[in-house]
């Protein structure tokens, strides 16, 4: 996967970038004294919030993104799916694979889900963020007003990133089909931030504002259905 981490860190720098961690945030709030594996930990911001209470490990390929904090509540492990065959089955309660399976080769995909399966424990959670085709679709017509991309990802389902490669969508269909786990429950994130445009983002108290709303509806449909992102909870049983 090729990244330009420069804008990335801009974006993440901006309301518009922060917001969606403050959500994400929020919605893993509720974990506590639990193991956890956070694959494709980026800058590590899932993973620096989570280690206040919990043991946490972050997997990830990219050396600059992995050590460009000196935060060490957390274990660090430069690589990636070869990582995952390191640890014994059923060793994590928890594993976090945030906006990653859409840069992973298609063909791939199932295996990376099987190492996932393999190392949570019984009643373990795996806890996906993706790319929702509705709320992508919807975003290039309203946001972008670029109906050419709109017209590809109704098409092929594939996408252009402007801090990542190109990546590819799966719907949550998909998703418990390769995993063969219970689906627990599924969020919203970015339903209607993605849609204003960027000179409201920076007026005061629209960051506090804009999440309560973006929470308020995070788990009600349909907004949970038309939302950019959206937070999958799988269970192995």
């Amino acid at each position: 996967m090729t990244i330009n981490i420069e804008n990335y860190r801009k974006m993440l720098e901006q309301p518009w970038g922060k917001i969606q961690y403050e959500i994400t945030f929020e919605q893993l709030s509720h974990i506590k004294n639990k193991k956890i594996l956070d694959f494709g930990s980026g800058f590590g911001l899932v993973s620096e919030f989570l280690a206040d209470d919990n043991d946490v490990i972050a997997i990830e390929p990219n050396e600059e993104m992995l050590f460009a904090n000196q935060n060490h509540s957390y274990k660090k492990i430069l690589g990636s799916v070869e990582q995952l065959e390191t640890f014994d089955d059923e060793f994590f309660d928890i594993v976090l694979c945030h906006n990653v399976l859409e840069y992973v080769i298609v063909e791939e995909r199932p295996f990376y889900l099987e190492q996932f399966k393999r190392i949570l424990k019984t009643d373990g959670k795996l806890s996906i963020i993706k790319h929702n085709q509705v709320g992508k679709l919807i975003q290039s017509v309203v946001f972008s007003n670029n109906i050419e991309m709109a017209l590809g990802l109704l098409n092929n389902e594939s996408f252009e990133s402007v801090s990542f490669s190109k990546g590819n969508l799966y719907s949550i269909e998909d998703l418990v089909d390769m995993t063969q786990m219970t689906l627990e429950k599924y969020q919203g994130i970015r339903t209607f931030y993605s849609l204003q445009p960027n000179e409201f983002k920076s007026k005061e108290n629209w960051l506090q504002e804009m999440k309560k709303i973006e929470l308020a509806v995070s788990e009600l449909h349909p907004y949970k259905d038309i939302s950019f992102l959206q937070h999958l909870w799988l269970v192995k049983k």
